[in-house]
């Protein structure tokens, strides 16, 4: 069962699993996601309703928004994620401290959220992330017109101001347990892969938990399977 709503201007949607175990899981969407009236991207795509369905069955309230599109991490849409927990918080029975799943670019909304709600995120997997801005814009700068795009995007998000969103440091200072799960046939931020193992490195170095998955495309179904595992995991100390 799901509902949608309108919370500033942003449509929103929540899934009720039959048997909740009290955790909620906020999804923070890459480039192709959307919420509508009364879809989304996790309903629509095949792969993506099965996630949501084996979340569901192991008792995890999921929720999540449209947060204006293509964001790039912007301040606006940091800003709604963190009022929309509140707002579920407010509404539903729930543990405060949340599970967060960031997909792509949404590494770089939630690496911004831990700085607003550190307390109440009890931890973070990153599918596939882009942990920074500028190395995936390089990345693209042989690709002239997907880069031309591209530029467009991000200069819309951010009102044309020049942005260095380089969220390295805060996921190597990151406190709550951290899980990278990568597809390696299909990653549309493969140069970040440095970066990544930079902060796997320190986090190890810091006895500060860290686990790193890597699925092939045709594998995709062990995703929500390894992370619901993590998920549990951390789920011992109310």
């Amino acid at each position: 069962m799901f509902v949608t709503f309108l919370f500033d201007q942003q449509w929103c949607m929540l899934h009720y699993p039959k048997r909740p175990n009290g955790f909620a899981v906020l999804i923070l969407g890459d480039q192709q996601h959307y919420v509508h009236e009364n879809s989304s991207v996790w309903i629509e795509n095949t792969g993506r309703a099965k996630m949501i369905d084996q979340l569901l069955e192991a008792g995890y309230t999921v929720f999540y928004s449209n947060l204006f599109g293509k964001n790039w991490g912007n301040r606006q849409a940091v800003d709604h994620a963190y009022n929309l927990y509140q707002i579920i918080m407010r509404k539903e029975i729930l543990n405060k401290k949340i599970h967060i799943f960031a997909e792509g670019m949404g590494a770089l909304i939630a690496a911004q959220l831990i700085l607003l709600m550190e307390n109440n995120i009890r931890s973070i997997v990153l599918f596939s992330p882009c942990i920074s801005l500028d190395d995936h814009l390089q990345q693209e700068k042989d690709r002239k017109f997907y880069y031309k795009k591209l530029m467009k995007e991000i200069e819309i998000a951010h009102n044309e101001n020049k942005v260095n969103l380089n969220m390295k440091e805060t996921y190597e200072k990151l406190m709550q347990p951290l899980c990278f799960i990568q597809v390696v046939d299909q990653n549309l931020y493969k140069d970040q892969q440095s970066i990544i193992h930079a902060i796997i490195q320190t986090r190890k170095q810091h006895k500060r938990q860290v686990n790193n998955h890597f699925i092939l495309q045709e594998n995709r179904e062990y995703i929500t399977k390894k992370m619901i595992k993590f998920l549990q995991e951390n789920e011992r100390i109310i």
